[in-house]
């Protein structure tokens, strides 16, 4: 590549940036931060999700962390919308509606906690450019008409597009029910067990690597 040329844009360059500033002070700056019940509600929610402290990840792996994140909630919204879909192809149009409320809600609180540190999570982010490109246009109106021909289809038919049986039947007897009460409770209570003996053990691990380190610089300065 010749020094006149630009270098194409790679995905990690954000992860790179984010490095090369980590001990910026300004890069650190979020904005005021929210106090009282919303500061509460926000670092519960930052602890149920795990970022609210890793001490097991340095600079670059809390970048990737949060990147997968990202991911996993874009995810979320793509099988919503197609679990949503098959819930108003099936008659059920309520638990489509409530469905949908359960992923446009997280999105809706996700840029209020942007906005309350002074960061627009709509425009600064590449949701704007997504909606307002060629491809948003596109899914907007494939949706658009998707969930129009199935209310056509329901309303000419008189049945929806889908008419498949929802329940599942089980056995008809009490001992099933608490069998399997039982080994859910007895298998979620043995595998946490050992997923925290597991996380201590890779704590200590890191403890111990972090003292040979410090040790080690100290040894070299002498």
């Amino acid at each position: 590549m010749t020094s006149g040329q630009k270098r194409p844009y790679a995905p990690d360059d954000e992860v790179n940036v984010c490095d090369a500033h980590a001990d910026d002070a300004d890069s650190r700056e979020t904005g005021p931060a929210p106090t009282g019940l919303s500061a509460r509600i926000d670092t519960a929610f930052e602890h149920s999700a795990g970022i609210d402290s890793m001490p097991l990840a340095d600079v670059r792996e809390r970048q990737v962390i949060l990147r997968a994140i990202a991911i996993a909630y874009s995810l979320t919204q793509c099988t919503g919308l197609i679990a949503g879909l098959l819930l108003a192809a099936s008659g059920l149009w309520w638990a489509a509606l409530a469905l949908a409320l359960a992923v446009l809600i997280p999105d809706l609180i996700a840029r209020r906690c942007a906005r309350k540190r002074g960061v627009d999570l709509y425009w600064q982010s590449g949701a704007a450019r997504n909606e307002t490109s060629v491809r948003g246009l596109i899914l907007s109106t494939l949706l658009i008409m998707g969930v129009g021909g199935l209310l056509t289809f329901n309303a000419t038919y008189g049945h929806p597009l889908l008419t498949w049986s929802w329940h599942v039947n089980f056995p008809a007897s009490a001992g099933t029910a608490v069998t399997m009460f039982v080994g859910a409770l007895c298998g979620g209570t043995i595998g946490w067990f050992l997923r925290r003996r597991r996380y201590r053990a890779k704590l200590e691990a890191s403890a111990e690597r972090a003292a040979d380190t410090e040790e080690h610089q100290t040894t070299e300065y002498r």
